[in-house]
């Protein structure tokens, strides 16, 4: 049956690609072939839609890269619709991944908040912005996991007035090494936080990330077509 509000019908809805076929979001990190490439790691749950794939990819770098708008709301569905599956504690808050000042202006918008803000409208749960990107920070795709891990520790810082809870939920759209929510859920264990869940839309396998990070690129396109493979 197609819902008016729905870009996809209930039989295209089934046949997508999906981590579990059961019951999505699926906790990744049960998943050998995702756990084995996020070690260590400062969060203590990944949801995800999916494994990093078409028809997910095309959307999500659509979205991103050639500003797809109609890419962007489907997505949106997807996760509102995957949250009504799991129970949120009452006083979590959620949280997203930052985007400097110039590559937001660059883009037109950040997917990480836009996803976050469905959630929190799905979840009923507070949306906070509580970490700054610095400019001028190259993209991580292309660099090894030390250099990402040593660049991140430089971009991001927490900026918030506000007493953080006990339980956060973060949100980004694609999980490849982890290395950037793992430095985001570092900050927030370092400033009271105890429990952070990390939302994604896709996550690639372990065995998949050398090739993604291995990627030369040095612009957003060159970051579409790594991300593409």
């Amino acid at each position: 049956m197609q819902q008016p509000e729905a870009q996809l019908c209930d039989y295209c809805n089934l046949a997508l690609p999906r981590l579990s076929p059961e019951l999505p979001p699926q906790n990744a990190l049960l998943l050998p072939a995702v756990a084995r490439g996020l070690k260590p790691r400062h969060f203590d749950a990944l949801f995800s839609l999916s494994w990093y794939q078409n028809p997910w990819s095309h959307w999500i770098t659509h979205w991103k890269f050639q500003q797809d708008l109609a890419c962007g709301a489907l997505l949106c569905q997807q996760l509102a619709a995957a949250a009504q599956s799991y129970q949120a504690p009452s006083d979590a808050a959620i949280c997203f991944v930052p985007m400097s000042h110039n590559r937001y202006k660059e883009r037109g918008f950040n997917q990480a908040e836009e996803l976050a803000r469905v959630l929190a409208t799905s979840l009923k749960l507070p949306l906070m912005s509580v970490f700054a990107s610095k400019a001028g920070v190259k993209h991580q795709v292309g660099l090894s996991r030390a250099r990402r891990r040593a660049n991140l520790r430089r971009q991001f810082s927490l900026q918030t007035q506000h007493k953080l809870p006990a339980h956060m939920l973060l949100v980004d759209d694609v999980i490849t090494t982890g290395a950037t929510v793992n430095q985001l859920c570092l900050l927030l264990k370092k400033h009271g936080v105890r429990t952070v869940d990390v939302w994604t839309l896709a996550v690639t396998s372990a065995k998949r990330q050398k090739r993604y990070s291995a990627a030369p690129s040095s612009s957003p396109d060159a970051e579409s077509k790594a991300l593409a493979k």
